[in-house]
């Protein structure tokens, strides 16, 4: 009871008859209703506008990418998310596909749902923990994402072939109950960049394909051959030493074994797996020339020779390497496209981006391109400063946005 009285007391306490208080209590009152105003706009503008409601679910996705876990509101939100397995044949043989949809239906004032079809690269990585956390992210905001991977991939290898299977999976997801036909993109990380571009350039789709994203990919494999060789990229017109990680170089092992006899493939293939040795002096007197060349590249114990073992790979290799190479069909792609790279990537190299940033420009196509700091290759890592931290969230915060407004 007295609490309630101190209050009526002080609500009827008279007012001074200063005009100072009677400024600051009509002050007060104007400040409040201008203040419930705002957040009536913000809450209509972010539930209602596509760009509010592009700005809200891209807000939430930069956070869940850059913390590589699911945002706190994301997870007050408890938007239930599905998850189901299917597969579907294609030329190369069956393609597996996990999706992730937002169990709840689609937005009054959306027409549909937008799809993203994820190829996560080479390997089996349907059970890596930030393609997951990525995949559900997707979903909390509404989201129908596809996931595939197949034999070929998760064998470690990857053939041109496969590019069917995206446009197989990109088909399936056009038909998924709830999507919209014209809201489908692409994305394409590392080795599943080159799928993905392939795919974007064949007839069946391409003029079908909202956006391409393509994150740690590479532009040309002989070029990446040439870095591998080198041990080194051309920064600023000098030449810099880089080195890369082991398994790129064991799929680029298999890759090439595609195009060998299958003795020199296998002999190829052994100095790269894991555990594997280099290989001895009698062992490359058994490989023809053409294996040797490819051994030297990718051991890259022959810096000083590059352009002469270049140029012993066989014919049949050089076609493999050009088909597997997103400048093949460089012209081909109508899509919006967008790169991304890790600036210190220790798999491909961001010259790679670079070069294909270049090319669309130099015949006009839309694109963009933006370098990261925080990812190594294309998972989020970890020791960095909140500067590099907030920099890079605002750097993807605009990319995602474009990519999630035709949707919103």
């Amino acid at each position: 009871m007295s609490k309630n009285r101190t209050i009526s007391t002080f609500s009827q306490k008279p007012v001074s008859g200063k005009p100072g208080n009677r400024h600051n209590s009509t002050f007060g009152v104007v400040a409040a209703r201008t203040a419930l105003a705002l957040l009536f706009g913000a809450g209509l503008f972010l539930s209602v506008t596509p760009a509010g409601r592009a700005t809200a679910r891209t807000a939430f996705l930069v956070a869940a990418v850059i913390s590589a876990s699911q945002p706190a509101p994301l997870n007050l939100l408890e938007e239930p998310v599905r998850h189901i397995q299917k597969t579907v044949p294609s030329r190369g043989g069956t393609v597996y596909l996990d999706i992730y949809e937002p169990a709840t239906p689609a937005p009054p004032l959306s027409r549909a749902l937008e799809g993203i079809v994820i190829i996560p690269g080479v390997g089996d990585n349907r059970n890596v923990p930030q393609l997951i956390n990525l995949s559900l992210a997707l979903a909390h905001v509404g989201i129908v994402v596809e996931d595939i991977t197949t034999s070929t991939l998760i064998h470690n290898d990857i053939s041109a072939v496969d590019s069917d299977a995206v446009v197989q999976a990109f088909n399936f997801l056009s038909h998924w109950p709830g999507v919209g036909a014209d809201r489908i993109g692409i994305g394409g990380f590392s080795g599943g960049g080159t799928l993905a571009y392939l795919a974007a350039a064949d007839t069946r789709i391409r003029d079908r394909i909202s956006f391409i994203v393509l994150f740690g990919a590479y532009f040309n494999a002989e070029t990446v051959l040439r870095a591998y060789g080198q041990r080194a990229i051309i920064v600023d017109g000098q030449l810099v030493p880089w080195y890369p990680s082991q398994y790129p170089l064991q799929v680029l092992a298999n890759v090439m074994a595609d195009g060998l006899p299958p003795h020199d493939g296998s002999l190829l293939v052994s100095a790269f797996i894991p555990g594997g040795k280099p290989l001895t002096s009698d062992k490359l007197a058994q490989m023809s020339p053409p294996a040797i060349a490819a051994y030297h590249l990718l051991e890259g114990d022959e810096p000083g020779r590059v352009h002469e073992n270049m140029a012993a790979l066989s014919p049949q290799l050089h076609a493999l390497l050009n088909t597997l190479s997103p400048s093949s069909v460089i012209n081909k792609v109508h899509a919006p496209i967008y790169l991304l790279h890790s600036r210190d990537d220790s798999s491909l190299p961001i010259t790679e981006s670079q070069a294909f940033a270049a090319a669309l420009a130099r015949i006009h196509r839309p694109y963009d391109f933006v370098e990261f700091g925080i990812f190594q290759h294309v998972e989020v890592a970890t020791g960095h400063s909140l500067t590099q931290i907030l920099g890079d969230a605002l750097t993807l915060f605009r990319v995602l946005y474009k990519v999630l407004l035709p949707g919103s």
